[in-house]
Parts: structure tokens; C-alpha cells; sequence
């Protein structure tokens, strides 16, 4: 392992087919995937999203007892230990940040230079030095999501990041966020509350995309992802620096020390787009010709 240290960063919406572009990553012998750094507090101290999983690692031990994450904490596990950015997500400023992109750079980073993100801030970038130096990798690929997390990587001393937004239909987002609400029967969002949501996420991850040089971020579609994962990947390969190597044809774990993530990272299935969300747009028309508008702007 050399001196530097990339943070691979997939920043998207929930339901976006960030596992699936995490673990199609995982497979290069120069990475080591971690999931959503972003939770990894959350799943030592037991507390948010993860509680199907019991918080576990994917290899399905408690994090502080993982033969990797015991390793990779050890020492640096505090009480000011963080690893989630927080702010505030329909703030006016972020509002202005999301529909006036000229002005999103400096909003957004205000949101980060808060007492308790900058403490984030600093475990992450102590983090991400001692994944490395477990796993002997130089490429971390880290699926938290949130483009405010992603940004926070820039003020990391010891660190660089390369960033991946993958993106998908506003339409099926919306249907995949409805499904999953209904079975953890965790939110009553309505659909066009929730298009809506999604729309000025988008917005969001837009806006803080813009404020990085153009050459820190490449744009991916998960159905393209889906439908040719190969030639995504080749893509991706080519723009962050990594040898090409053959694309999986299954979506599965495998010696994975993952953190959160979709449930379904624990089944092995084959790659393939998930177009059920079709059928239910063929009977919500308003709806279906609002994602169309969304989709293009």
C-alpha cells in the first residue's frame, strides 16, 4: 500500500441501487468496501437504521468483536468518536442551496463546519486511514449516501475522494421507498409527498456535485448499471484509476465487512434491473407524468 488513500464515495438517494453499485465494487482486488461508513456508530451503540440485522457486521459479528472492524477501531473508539455528518435537510438554506446551485458551495459547507461535524469530520478522516491500514488497500469505497457526508471528505487532511452519483428514475425511488415504508411501517409518507422528497433530494445531491471540480465526479444511471454492469464498470474503473476486472454476474457477499446497507445484500441474486415499480404507475397516470417532469429537470 502506498501514501495515498481514495474514498470511492457513492453518493444517491435510498432505494437508488447503492448496494448493489458498493458491492459490484467490492469485487476489485484493490478496494475494501466498508457500506455506509456514515452508520457505523449507529451499529456499535445498537441505535438506528440496522435493527434487522441487529446492527451487525454482514459478516454477522457485533462490530466491536469483527475480526476487521475490532482491528481497524482499536484505539481510536471514543467517547468523541463520530461517524455520521448531520444538517438540516429542508433548512432555507438548503433550500436556496438546492434551487440556486451559484450559492450552494458556500451554504452547504457552512452546514459542516459545525462544532460536532468537524469532530466527525476528524474521526472519519482517522477512520478512513485505519481501514486502510487494516485492509492494505488503498481504495475505500464507502456507499453512505448523503452528499453532505461526501462533501465533509474534502476537509479530511489525509485524505481524496473520487465520486460516483448514481442516479435513478424519481419514479421508481418513490415506489421503492412506498414499498419498503410499508413493511417496516415506519413512515406514512403519501406518493406525491414522497416524488416530491426525492425530487429536491436529487436537487440537493445536484447542488453539492457542482460545487466540486468537474473532474472529482462521474454520473451513473442505475439502469444502466443494471442492464450492463461491465461496461459501468469500465467506466468507473477508467475515471477513478483501478484496473479493469470482470463485472459479477451476481450481486452477492462474499468475506464482506460491510456496514448497513439494503436487506437484500444478504440473498445471492443475479444482476438485473428491478422494474415492478412499471405496473404501479400504469394506474397513478398524474403521478407517473409528474416523475417524467422531475426526471428531466
Amino acid at each position: 500500500m502506498n501514501d495515498t488513500i481514495t474514498v470511492i464515495y457513492i453518493i444517491s438517494d435510498r432505494r437508488s441501487g447503492s448496494t448493489l453499485l458498493e458491492n459490484i465494487l467490492s469485487k476489485s482486488t484493490e478496494t475494501v468496501s466498508v457500506g455506509e461508513l456514515a452508520m457505523l456508530k449507529g451499529h456499535i451503540a445498537k441505535q438506528g437504521p440496522g435493527e434487522i440485522w441487529h446492527w451487525n457486521c454482514s459478516c454477522g459479528q457485533p462490530v466491536l468483536q469483527c475480526s476487521f472492524w475490532s482491528k481497524a477501531l482499536n484505539g481510536i473508539y471514543n467517547d468523541n468518536f463520530e461517524t455520521k455528518i448531520t444538517w438540516p435537510y429542508k433548512s432555507s438554506k438548503a433550500l436556496m442551496a438546492a434551487m440556486l446551485p451559484v450559492i450552494a458551495k458556500n451554504n452547504l459547507k457552512q452546514f459542516i463546519q459545525t462544532k460536532k461535524n468537524r469532530q466527525t469530520t476528524e474521526s472519519l478522516d482517522v477512520l478512513y486511514q485505519a481501514i486502510a491500514k487494516t485492509s492494505g488497500k488503498n481504495f475505500i469505497v464507502d456507499s453512505s449516501k448523503d452528499p453532505l457526508q461526501g462533501l465533509s471528505i474534502q476537509a479530511c487532511a489525509n485524505v481524496e475522494a473520487k465520486y460516483i452519483w448514481l442516479s435513478r428514475d424519481l419514479r421508481a425511488i418513490t415506489f421503492s421507498k412506498l414499498k419498503r415504508w410499508k413493511v417496516n411501517k415506519r413512515s406514512e409518507k403519501k406518493p406525491l409527498e414522497t416524488l416530491t422528497d426525492s425530487f429536491y433530494y436529487k436537487k440537493i445531491c445536484s447542488a453539492t456535485l457542482k460545487s466540486l471540480q468537474q473532474n472529482n465526479f462521474i454520473k451513473i444511471e442505475y439502469e444502466d448499471v443494471a442492464a450492463n454492469p461491465q461496461h459501468q464498470l469500465d467506466k468507473i474503473c477508467s475515471f477513478i484509476g483501478l484496473k479493469n476486472y470482470e463485472a459479477p454476474q451476481y450481486m452477492e457477499l462474499s468475506e464482506d465487512h460491510t456496514i448497513a446497507g439494503t436487506p437484500g445484500r444478504f440473498e445471492r441474486k443475479p444482476i438485473a434491473a428491478d422494474n415492478s415499480w412499471k405496473t404501479f404507475y400504469s394506474t397513478h397516470k398524474v403521478l407517473n407524468f409528474l416523475g417524467k417532469v422531475f426526471n428531466s429537470l
